[in-house]
């Protein structure tokens, strides 16, 4: 993969959905992301969204805020909880007139958010974040491979196990993980976590970072064994045992 963020993996180019009720501003976001290789379908309402997400397995959703028929902020939190789809990354567009929506949205389980109006560079941008940990090329040697007790994180693959069982993590809560577990016990302030997982120009309060770190905390438990991430009042939060 190149090291430009704005150019996607080219191991594993994703699938990417794009749902908007403007038909202008897809075709103008369908022609963005395919200009760049990428496979992409797009939609304009809630029932053929609906069917789409059934019928394919999208790697990433471009979802505007307001779409007919649909609450976006409870299919965010729908998508995060379903086991086929709390992997697939979420990139939400503020509809006209929306901006009040973005602090709900990254707390349901959007990864990144974006106001129009935006150039096609910064939408490249997001996507190439969001992809940047997932399809590392193993010829640059980033077959990095972490361990903390019965808990192994393996970067290149992408792949998290626990005592053996493998755990599906959606990518913010994957680089959260990554982070904590490259220095286990040391305490991380929400501010060092939000560098680590989200790009500068994402503005995340500290209600957002506690959510995702609760995702991952449950994520972990869930596949059994002691609770491993500490939270250390009014400071931050620690991989621990």
């Amino acid at each position: 993969m190149s090291n430009d963020a704005s150019s996607p993996g080219s191991l594993a180019q994703p699938m990417v959905l794009i749902a908007t009720a403007d038909d202008s501003f897809r075709t103008f976001l369908e022609y963005t992301v395919k200009s760049k290789g990428l496979v992409v379908a797009g939609v304009s309402d809630g029932e053929t969204l609906a069917k789409r997400l059934e019928t394919m397995a999208p790697d990433l959703l471009v979802l505007e805020s307001r779409i007919p028929g649909v609450e976006t902020q409870t299919l965010c939190e729908r998508l995060r909880l379903a086991p086929q789809t709390r992997s697939m990354s979420i990139i939400a567009i503020a509809a006209e007139g929306d901006e009040a929506s973005r602090q709900e949205l990254l707390e349901s389980g959007a990864h990144q958010y974006l106001s129009r109006p935006f150039s096609p560079e910064i939408l490249m941008t997001s996507i190439g974040a969001i992809w940047h940990d997932a399809n590392r090329d193993p010829a640059l040697g980033l077959r990095e491979l972490l361990t903390f007790l019965d808990l192994e994180l393996e970067v290149s693959s992408y792949r998290v196990r626990r005592n053996g069982r493998t755990i599906h993590l959606a990518p913010t809560e994957f680089r959260l993980l990554h982070h904590l577990m490259k220095n286990p016990h040391r305490v991380y302030s929400r501010d060092e976590l939000r560098e680590a997982a989200w790009l500068r120009a994402v503005h995340v309060g500290p209600r957002t970072i506690d959510v995702h770190i609760g995702r991952l905390r449950a994520a972990l438990n869930a596949a059994g064994g002691k609770g491993l991430i500490r939270t250390v009042w009014s400071v931050g939060y620690a991989l621990s045992e």
